[in-house]
């Protein structure tokens, strides 16, 4: 199963973050992701992707700050990126400018993983599909179905990761819901998903026991 590891604490110092991404690598992750400001101190890393979180984690920024973010995260070392889905957009069924979001990220992002980060609460069953659609249409092959951000119960994350893969061709879902119990990785490992996001260091330790 592919494994990420997300940092999104806000409060973190960076000689914490350095000895957690130290540690978290050890676990032959297959990707990191933190904000911009920690993102130097993953530059050096090989052999693990490494993501910037972008307009996170409501999703509000307008474009060009969207798009001179991930610029910006580029230069300093990102080759992915998590974007979060502009909420407003997606709340009012503007998919016409959901499809000018991506078609933006994708001019400055060449060889740059796209990863869209949307929120499964807040919009129901028919915009989800709807814009599993428009994942397809931009090749768009990346999903996440929560930030992390907020309480997330692992069963009702799974059925939202599980509806994404279920309306999209080639999209690989990685569920965010809290998971730290060998009966949570045991769920996660049959439910099919792609992957999963991993928040604190201990869940890490955990799967790597469980995995061994």
């Amino acid at each position: 199963m592919y494994v990420d590891f997300a940092i999104i604490d806000t409060d973190i110092t960076d000689r914490k973050a350095k000895e957690i991404i130290a540690e978290a690598i050890s676990y032959k992750i297959d990707s990191i992701t933190v904000p911009y400001h920690l993102l130097k101190l993953c530059k050096s890393k090989k052999n693990v992707l490494i993501s910037c979180l972008i307009d996170f984690p409501m999703g509000i920024s307008d474009p060009a700050t969207r798009v001179f973010s991930v610029e910006k995260a580029i230069e300093a070392g990102a080759n992915c990126i998590d974007i979060v889905m502009p909420q407003n957009l997606a709340a009012n069924r503007r998919y016409d400018k959901i499809r000018e979001d991506i078609q933006n990220l994708k001019k400055v992002t060449e060889n740059i993983r796209i990863r869209y980060i949307l929120e499964y609460r807040v919009f129901d069953h028919k915009c989800l599909k709807k814009i599993c659609q428009i994942f397809d249409e931009n090749e768009i092959t990346f999903a996440a179905p929560s930030t992390g951000f907020f309480i997330d119960n692992l069963a009702d994350n799974l059925i939202a990761s599980s509806f994404l893969h279920e309306n999209s061709k080639e999209i690989n879902v990685l569920a965010t819901g809290n998971a730290w119990t060998e009966r949570h990785f045991n769920i996660l490992n049959k439910s099919g998903v792609f992957g999963f996001r991993a928040y604190n260091i201990e869940c890490l330790r955990r799967y790597s026991k469980f995995i061994s």
